[in-house]
């Protein structure tokens, strides 16, 4: 069977861009379905971990494949792509973004967008966890709280100035005082660092965050009811791929130092210490339960109703139109 490759667009492990990754995964099984499924969709498996949690219908997951397929014919998503394909050819699907016909939950409502016609098809693995998940949330309001637009000529609308964090705490305060008795599921990246250099897994109950005191005054749970960190962090682990360095995280999974250890340490130590790719599933593991946490919520705040709008909140939103339907 041929492949239908698909980047990764501008991943990092702080901030995965999993919403705007998501839209060419369904360029792909979009183009599959109309190629009569001929095709697998190939992502590279260390940038979709996701994968290890989630089922991807008609999706290979592999980092040695990703890697063996180059200098493919490409197809470009920016412009109409909908097209008839060799079923005998790999191809790889550009990243350039946008792609034609993307866009926000209101395009989708209003049926200009291909956005959200199958994001419904992905389901969690594991049904333990789905489980977990939805007796926590399933009597709690969803609600998504996004960090601030950095880039100065960005164009998402946002209600509060970058800096101005008292006027943003009242501003979510209103939000959250419109559900008197309610209980809440918090999904957010908002931390007094930079998006997307702040630290792996946040505990905003933490003194020192700024979520910290809405957690005080509202009943309020998120990814750690759900995630037991307490045996896992503050750790060491092992780089393997650069081997001979170790990194030191903290309680919330921030780099604390970087050591450069001789072979003969890591070779004595690399059965005492975990590979760091360890923290980095419990970080994808951090996103795929505040997804899943607010598809499950019993109504869902999403994030331009508290700051600027966001690709997480559009797949939330669609998700639980479409199992509405």
């Amino acid at each position: 069977m041929s492949y239908l490759k698909i980047g990764n667009v501008g991943w990092t492990i702080e901030d995965t861009g999993f919403g705007n990754r998501i839209q060419f995964w369904e360029i792909a099984y979009a183009l599959n379905k109309y190629n009569n499924f001929d095709f697998e969709i190939l992502v590279e498996s260390d940038k979709w971990l996701e994968t290890k949690f989630i089922d991807f219908p008609n999706t290979k997951s592999s980092k040695e494949l990703f890697d063996e397929y180059t200098d493919l014919p490409s197809i470009d998503a920016t412009r109409p792509w909908l097209s008839k394909l060799d079923k005998n050819t790999n191809y790889w699907i550009e990243e350039e973004w946008p792609p034609c016909n993307s866009g926000s939950w209101t395009r989708y409502k209003f049926g200009n967008d291909f956005y959200g016609t199958w994001l419904h098809l992905l389901k969690l693995k594991d049904e333990n966890l789905e489980s977990k998940i939805q007796n926590l949330v399933g009597d709690r309001i969803g609600i998504h709280v996004r960090h601030w637009p950095t880039i100065t000529d960005d164009p998402r609308r946002d209600l509060i100035p970058r800096f101005d964090y008292e006027t943003k705490m009242k501003y979510l305060r209103k939000v959250l005082d419109n559900h008197p008795n309610d209980k809440f599921f918090m999904s957010s990246d908002v931390t007094y660092d930079k998006p997307a250099t702040g630290p792996l897994l946040p505990n905003y109950r933490k003194d020192g965050q700024w979520l910290s005191e809405i957690y005080e005054d509202y009943d309020i749970v998120d990814y750690r009811d759900i995630i037991d960190l307490d045996d896992f962090l503050p750790n060491e682990f092992i780089e393997t791929k650069d081997i001979g360095w170790i990194k030191s995280f903290d309680d919330e999974g921030r780099t604390l130092k970087v050591s450069e250890r001789p072979l003969y340490f890591y070779e004595n130590m690399k059965e005492k210490l975990q590979p760091i790719e360890k923290i980095y599933e419990f970080k994808i593991l951090r996103d795929v339960v505040d997804l899943f946490g607010l598809i499950y919520s019993r109504e869902f705040i999403s994030a331009e109703n508290t700051g600027p709008n966001s690709t997480w909140s559009d797949f939330v939103y669609i998700y639980r139109e479409k199992c509405q339907e």
